[in-house]
């Protein structure tokens, strides 16, 4: 089979959405959900109690026990994992890095404020048992695209 260029409707099609002024004006509403984690994988629920213990005491930094302890290959970036979306890490992790919980307000200033992450950013969770073993997962940044907070608004979730 053989291609031949572009054709021009196609190429204008492409130019207009990158020239899309809403785009430029407001990136975040055309961004899908994601989020940037650091994560220590070990392999018993015993040495991920003793590695927090050890963040929390202040006694280490999460980078440094995550190149130390770690088993998983993100250990020579100090865990880091980079920016990911929902269904790309295993169910329990995106629980912990995606998961929303309904804050009980009725009647809301904004719709945000009906749901909040469970848990926070900067903040050591864990340990989160998976498939590959426990995991320690320290999330950086979190957005939740419009489109997926309606989702699990219309959930219930």
């Amino acid at each position: 089979m053989r291609c031949g260029p572009v054709s021009l409707g196609l190429f204008d099609a492409f130019k207009k959405a990158f020239d899309n002024k809403d785009y430029t004006n407001s990136p975040a509403t055309y961004e899908q959900t994601n989020a940037r984690a650091s994560h220590i994988l070990v392999p018993t629920e015993a040495q991920a109690l003793e590695i927090k213990s050890a963040l929390e005491s202040g006694s280490t930094d999460f980078s440094e026990a995550a190149m130390k302890h770690s088993t998983c290959n993100s250990a020579a970036r100090g865990g880091k994992l980079g920016k990911f979306t929902p269904g790309q890490m295993v169910k329990e992790f995106d629980d912990v890095v995606f998961g929303l919980y309904d804050t009980g307000l009725i009647n809301p200033k904004n719709e945000a404020d009906i749901y909040e992450p469970k848990y926070a950013l900067d903040e050591v969770h864990g340990p989160v048992a998976t498939q590959f073993g426990f995991h320690l997962i320290k999330i950086e940044t979190r957005y939740i695209s419009e489109s997926d907070f309606r989702l699990k608004q219309s959930a219930g979730l």
